[in-house]
């Protein structure tokens, strides 16, 4: 039996105390798998939350384009399906290669989710598709559930007690374990909220693993967006991989600080409410047929005055605030 083994290369003080298993992992068959596969990963842009998110999306297409990579995805908190963002998602479907959208709750703070995804051109909230002999899943967690029922998420309507959103609809949750059961292809799964998170995580996230645990042989590992955090998770072979978002940190009402002009507060009124950081941050991902999946993340520093200047306590272990995103190796 091979062994996939997790590597935490990067040398942050937080990184640091991660530990570094050793995974049992059954190898599969991989029919089609014969070539390198590189993309993309964006997560948590928010457009119109904070002034320069379109220069920092140009970042990562031209940085993408370069890198030439197979395809590029945005883990959702993408930009609003409305006319002022329409420059925006032109910027992101000028790109020349494939591109995938995943759902986030802020995507439907204005519209319907039936809106916002006709405006970004996502034919369905959750789907799979293939790349260079690996199968992807997407899904959707922008779910209230109240009273036995799944409600989709409408115009903000998951402003509610946090005990009942962020869930994932039966239906889906039935297509997710029959496509694990059915592929033949090794597996990545995506979504915006995470599957393990014990706080900010999928509610019925336990539904979930178990398919995936079930299938651990087939599943490289996990990409989400959501928490605006740096951060591998282990969990019964599988590997949960947080993306950390392109442009901020919320810290809130308690530790708001000016640092843009008057007239830019005015406009984008939560301004004072993040902490941002000064360039970009994005991932490039790397799967090799040799069983090797690698990821290389942007680092930057916060915009002045960081967060603890500004009495933002210290977070525990798996909540963390940093301005980067790390590197990482996962052997499958």
């Amino acid at each position: 039996m091979r062994r996939r083994r997790f590597l935490e290369l990067s040398t942050a003080g937080a990184a640091a105390l991660l530990p570094q298993p050793i995974l049992g992992f059954t190898p599969l068959s991989q029919p089609g798998f014969k070539e390198k596969l590189t993309f993309g990963l964006v997560a948590d842009v928010h457009h119109g939350m904070i002034p320069d998110t379109q220069a920092r999306l140009e970042s990562f297409l031209e940085d993408a384009k370069k890198q030439k990579v197979d395809f590029i995805i945005q883990l959702g908190d993408f930009c609003h399906g409305v006319e002022k963002s329409k420059p925006f998602l032109r910027t992101w479907n000028n790109f020349a290669g494939p591109k995938y959208h995943v759902l986030g709750n802020h995507d439907m703070d204005l519209t319907s989710k039936e809106e916002v995804m006709d405006f970004w051109g996502m034919e369905s909230n959750y789907y799979g598709f293939e790349e260079k002999g690996i199968r992807f899943l997407v899904l959707d967690a922008n779910f209230l559930y109240q009273d036995g029922k799944f409600i989709p998420y409408n115009k903000a309507n998951f402003y509610v007690d946090s005990n009942l959103r962020t869930f994932i609809d039966k239906e889906q949750i039935e297509w997710f374990g029959a496509e694990l059961a059915a592929s033949q292809l090794p597996v990545v799964v995506i979504s915006h909220q995470s599957l393990w998170h014990y706080q900010w995580g999928v509610k019925n996230r336990l539904s979930l693993q178990k398919l995936m645990e079930q299938h651990a042989e087939k599943v490289i590992c996990c990409f989400n967006g959501h928490n605006h955090i740096d951060f591998h998770h282990q969990q019964n072979g599988i590997n949960y991989l947080e993306v950390n978002s392109m442009s901020y940190q919320w810290i809130g009402e308690q530790h708001k600080t000016s640092r843009y002009p008057p007239e830019l507060l005015k406009e984008y009124k939560w301004l004072e409410h993040l902490a941002p950081y000064e360039d970009p941050l994005y991932a490039f991902v790397e799967i090799s047929p040799e069983g090797v999946l690698a990821m290389t993340g942007k680092k930057s520093k916060w915009m002045s005055p960081p967060p603890a200047e500004v009495g933002v306590p210290a977070q525990p272990f798996g909540n963390r605030y940093s301005a980067e995103i790390s590197d990482y190796e996962i052997e499958f």
